[in-house]
Parts: C-alpha cells; structure tokens; sequence
C-alpha cells in the first residue's frame, strides 16, 4: 500500500489464487478496518483484485464494500461519487471498454445502489457493461449462468431495471441522454433475437418517459415508471421539441427497419403534418 502501510502479506500469499473468507478477514484485520484512504492504496486493491483467477463471494462483496466505502467517505467531496471519482473507477476497473472481473462489476451496483447521485457517464457505463456481456455471452454481469449471446433474457431484464432504478438516486432524476444512448445500443446489439417480452416494455418506457421529461414534462420515479401500464402511456407530439424528434427518429432508424418497441415509440410521438413529430410521421410510413 504506501510507505507507512505495507502490503499485507495475504496479498502476497494469495496472489493468482481464489481468496476465501478467511483471507478477507485477514485483510479486514490487518489493514483495512479503517477503509483504504488514498488512491495508491485503491488502485493496489484493484490490481491485486485483476489477479484473482476466481474469486468468491466474500471477497467480491468486500472488494465493493471498500471501493464505495473510499469514494463516498473517505475521499472528497465527501458523500459524493463525482465525475472525477467516476472516471477514476472506470478506468480502474476496466480493461479496454469491458469491466475486467466479477468484483468490479459488484464495485459498479454498489456505487449505483449507494450513491446519493450517480454522475450519467456512470450510469450509462454500467448498462453498457451488460452490452458488452450480451454480445460475448459471458462476462462480470451475468457471472457463470448459461446465457445465448445477443439474447437478453428476464433476469438481464431484472438488472437493467435495477440499474436504471438505482441510477435515479435520491431524488429519482430522469433518465439522461446518455443512459437513453447506452439503452438504445443495447437494444440495437439484441435486436432480432428471442429476448425475454419484458425488455421491449421497459425500453419503450424508458425511452418515452426520457422524451416526456426533456421536454419540459413532469415525470413519475423511475420505479413508478417501470412499473406504469405501457399501454396507458399517451403523448402530444407538440411537446416533443424538433431537435428531441430527430434524435429519436436516428436513433431508430440507424439500424434500418424498426423493431416493435421502436414502431411503438414512433406512433406515439409521430403527430400530425407541421407538428414536431411530423418528421417521425415519414419513418412511420416507411416503416410501414
């Protein structure tokens, strides 16, 4: 760690090895009971854990607890995971654009659960590293389950909706462009495949209700969100400035034919002739 704090020597004993329960109590006990407070002594952790060939549960949930336990308490502005603090832990945790372990992507749910507010670079990182995991068919965010890759199925559901639930903070902020971005290529790497019927609900919600709030519109919680009837949902494309249109209508249309979910999205925002939604009107009839 630095100077005045050596490494402990279970980190050398168990370098390239799994690390049990008792090796986390050995840490928490030797160095750690009072938290890591600076930066050297977190990026060793980090790269200690990139050693670990496969580490368990103790250790995963551990590693999250000290990493948020750092950013929130012990390093200012305190309470805070600002953007700086952000870029740090993305950079520390990955390798190139994919989270390089289990206990990181752990580090990233602990940050979005406990965090007052979550910078959007930080939000949209974590719906990106199920992205990247989907396309592989494994990785960090589905941990060792069987998976089809480019399929989302109910329990990735189930995440992203934590995720997207979490990232609100405490005050249930709108969902940003960036998480909209991070959803929408997510939904492009899956489209096709037999996912689970509950990821086209939650995208157009999201998607909708990220609309409605950029235009000015109050919107309900994130949860309450999600768990709104999407056939209830009801627009007035009036509201929906020209720029919002464009943005909605390339996105959908950068991949070609529409999905469902999209062909949802530009009926409900498609309008009539001088309205803003009218340039949704023409991918709506070539979609057709």
């Amino acid at each position: 760690m630095s100077a005045s704090r050596p490494q402990p020597a279970v980190l050398a004993f168990a370098h390239g090895r799994n690390i049990n329960a008792a090796d986390v109590i050995a840490l928490l006990r030797e160095i750690y009971a009072e938290g890591i407070s600076t930066r050297d002594e977190a990026d060793e952790l980090v790269a200690f854990d990139h050693t670990l060939a496969d580490a368990t549960t103790e250790w995963r949930e551990f590693f999250a607890e000290t990493i948020a336990d750092h950013l929130l308490l012990r390093r200012e502005p305190a309470g805070q995971l600002d953007t700086a603090k952000a870029e740090w832990l993305i950079s520390a945790l990955s390798r190139g654009r994919r989270i390089a372990t289990a206990s990181g992507f752990a580090a990233v749910l602990r940050m979005l659960d406990t965090a007052p507010k979550v910078p959007p670079l930080f939000a949209a990182y974590a719906i990106d590293q199920l992205r990247v995991t989907l396309i592989a068919g494994d990785g960090p965010a589905i941990g060792k389950r069987p998976h089809f890759s480019r399929t989302i199925d109910g329990e990735d559901v189930k995440l992203l909706a934590r995720m997207l639930i979490a990232a609100g903070g405490e005050a249930g902020q709108p969902v940003s462009r960036a998480e909209a971005e991070a959803l929408f290529d997510l939904h492009d790497a899956v489209a096709g495949a037999a996912n689970d019927q509950s990821f086209d609900d939650l995208f157009f919600k999201t998607i909708a209700y990220h609309l409605f709030a950029g235009a000015g519109q109050a919107v309900p919680s994130r949860r309450e969100m999600l768990e709104f009837d999407a056939s209830r949902i009801d627009a007035d494309p009036k509201a929906l400035a020209p720029e919002e249109a464009a943005w909605l209508a390339g996105r959908i249309m950068r991949d070609g034919r529409p999905t469902a979910a999209e062909y949802l999205l530009l009926r409900l925002f498609s309008g009539d002739p001088g309205d803003a939604g009218s340039s949704l009107r023409r991918f709506l009839d070539r979609a057709a």
